[in-house]
């Protein structure tokens, strides 16, 4: 009776011990999958999270497993399975986004129990990953912050600048966009495009009017033809070189925040 007892309150514990890693494994390899920017395969994540699993399941029965070593075989294996196909780059990156993730999941975990005064080693196993869920919400509520604030506005500044067009004997500064796709050369002299609130600065609406010289362009609705106006220079405002030769083309069609598309070889 002892003995059945036994059997019965390891079986549960086995059961419990097997459903938290294949959760908590899944929520950090989808994680991982998902910072990686990397397609989620479902088949792929509960493999590896069984696998992870398994490896918990013997762990306390085989001492030699507990060796760190084993533990970063056991996460390059299932950031492999999890990564498929990809180059030796990517998969490094994969590796270290789950090592992160995984000690930034536990800090936060441990932080939330403290918090809370709850001893995570006394507590309900079940509870665990409830913790670890929690943990991971404030990981990806992080990292949609730092993406949205630090990566985009990084990105965002590589492609954007702000310069100063003279024409006409003016002189004003506009926030630009560099736009690789911006091949547009007239009279073989690269054409970059502005708003036509900046060529009114530049000239009055009478000497707009009476522009002669429009350069055919493609766009998704159709070919459009824009006035042209040749600058006097043009640089960027951090920069005293001067880039002379360039043309413009007069739109009514930029919207948001930047009055002029840079061509792709300025």
């Amino acid at each position: 009776m002892v003995l059945t007892s036994y059997n019965l309150a390891m079986q549960v514990y086995i059961e419990v011990v097997i459903i938290n890693n294949l959760v908590i494994n899944a929520l950090i390899l989808t994680l991982t999958l998902k910072f990686f920017r990397h397609k989620i395969s479902k088949a792929s994540v509960f493999i590896s999270s069984a696998i992870g699993a398994v490896y918990a399941i013997f762990l306390p029965l085989v001492d030699a497993l507990n060796f760190f070593l084993f533990k970063i075989i056991l996460a390059l294996i299932m950031v492999a399975i999890i990564s498929g196909r990809c180059s030796l780059k990517r998969y490094i990156s994969a590796c270290a986004i789950f090592f992160a993730l995984t000690f930034a999941m536990g800090g936060i975990t441990q932080g939330l129990a403290s918090v809370f005064s709850i001893n995570l080693e006394q507590t309900n196993s079940t509870l665990i990953p409830f913790f670890v869920g929690m943990a991971g919400l404030i990981v990806l509520f992080a990292q949609k912050l730092i993406y949205k604030h630090i990566v985009l506005a990084r990105r965002k500044s590589r492609y954007e600048d702000l310069v100063i067009i003279s024409a006409n004997g003016k002189e004003i500064s506009c926030k630009a966009y560099h736009d690789s796709g911006n091949r547009l050369y007239y009279k073989n002299s690269p054409t970059i495009i502005i708003d036509r609130s900046v060529a009114l600065q530049l000239y009055g609406q009478n000497e707009l009017c009476n522009i002669d010289d429009n350069a055919q362009i493609d766009t998704v609705t159709g070919k459009k033809k824009l006035p042209i106006i040749t600058l006097d220079y043009l640089r960027t405002q951090d920069k005293k070189d001067k880039i002379y030769g360039v043309m413009a083309a007069i739109s009514d069609c930029i919207k948001g925040e930047y009055k002029v598309v840079l061509h792709c070889d300025i």
